[in-house]
């Protein structure tokens, strides 16, 4: 194959990598639409736990600051905060339930209109239940009337109540919603940044692998086009930022292949892979700047290279990883300072995935130096 013809070849591959992440197919979480929304999600066991703590503290406050309306015709502390824990829960869990079903309808009006929406309903709702509080103690017996002398007052003191209760609720509960909406907006940015200092290297040097071959070995500069395209194919395939073990081993090895390629005898690889659960997850691009990171710090200083090696194990529901390579002794103190800063652009990598379950340390022995990460056999954010 002539030189020309791999040249296209390569041109064409490479239009096609840049549009597909121009467009955006890198793995993006599947709750980005829900975080757009306005009003959180009241069907969440969270939520409705929250509100029926909320609505069981306003029965204490009012148990112990109002008697006025005595419906067993005894001083009973006990008893009258139990029937008002029963009525202020029917018409908290009835709120829940309604802004539940009502949800999607209110997400889609102005935020504004939204949460005046909301806060009618909810006023409706206290008093569709206050009434039906009445109508069920006239049914009981416990009343003469379904229109006792305190029926104004009772509607008027529930409404007013549920106004204050109610706009002090949807405030916390927003400003709630808004707190984990920026967290994980602020985490995803903060990933994707990090992950943008990561790729360009790996797009970059393996376009230097092709550039460096096209001339000299044609026919591994083709061979060096299929795999880039191989392994490009699978990365904008993957539905989720975490892939099983195997895909991002697969991965790395490919990312070696062309590296063997450039440095030919220069490195060499010791694989050490022990057996993993298939729940076992891990991020995209985990092991390859690792080996990078090895390779450029480690075996092209060396005139004679060196041997990379790779073990990684599953243990006490951790992933370990283990990647030791030589470390020459000329300019150490400047290859020392840009190896630290990339291999801590790849520590807050794993940090934003895992937080502070992740971890990643280096040491030196014998003249090798050691990257060991443990990470979580599966979790973290998408």
């Amino acid at each position: 194959m002539e030189i020309s013809e791999i040249k296209n070849r390569a041109h064409v591959w490479l239009n096609t990598v840049s549009k597909s992440l121009e467009a955006g197919l890198f793995p993006k979480a599947d709750a980005d639409a829900q975080e757009t929304e306005f009003l959180p999600d009241f069907c969440n066991g969270w939520v409705i736990l929250n509100v029926a703590i909320i609505a069981e503290m306003l029965a204490f406050v009012i148990t112990l600051v109002t008697r006025r309306i005595s419906l067993w015709g005894a001083e009973n502390l006990l008893i009258d905060l139990f029937i008002i824990s029963i009525f202020i829960q029917w018409i908290a869990l009835a709120s829940v339930a309604a802004l539940c079903l009502a949800r999607k309808y209110l997400n889609r009006l102005p935020n504004i209109r939204a949460l005046i929406m909301a806060y009618l309903l909810l006023l409706c709702i206290t008093i569709l239940v206050s009434e039906m509080a009445i109508w069920l103690l006239w049914l009981a017996g416990r009343i003469d009337t379904p229109r006792p002398e305190w029926y104004g007052y009772f509607h008027l003191q529930n409404l007013l109540v549920s106004a204050i209760v109610n706009a002090l609720a949807l405030r916390y509960l927003l400003a709630k919603h808004e707190l984990k909406l920026r967290t994980l907006s602020e985490a995803r940015a903060k990933m994707q940044a990090l992950q943008s200092r990561i790729r360009p290297h790996f797009v970059f040097n393996s376009l230097n692998i092709i550039a460096s071959l096209t001339r000299s070995e044609p026919a591994k500069a083709e061979t060096s086009i299929e795999d880039m395209a191989d392994l490009f194919r699978m990365m904008l395939n993957e539905n989720e930022n975490l892939v099983p073990v195997k895909n991002e081993i697969e991965v790395a090895k490919k990312y070696l292949g062309l590296e063997m390629l450039r440095l030919d005898s220069r490195l060499r690889v010791d694989w050490d892979i022990g057996k993993f659960p298939r729940k076992a997850v891990m991020p995209v691009l985990t092991l390859q700047p690792l080996l990078e990171n090895a390779i450029h710090h480690g075996i092209e200083p060396l005139p004679r290279g060196g041997t990379i090696g790779v073990k990684l194990w599953e243990e006490n529901d951790k992933i370990h990883i283990r990647v030791v390579n030589p470390f020459p002794q000329t300019k150490l103190r400047q290859r020392t300072t840009t190896q630290s800063k990339s291999l801590e652009n790849i520590r807050r990598r794993f940090q934003a995935h895992y937080g502070e379950a992740a971890t990643l340390h280096t040491s030196e022995e014998n003249g090798q130096f050691i990257v060991t990460v443990v990470l979580p056999t599966r979790g973290g954010k998408p």
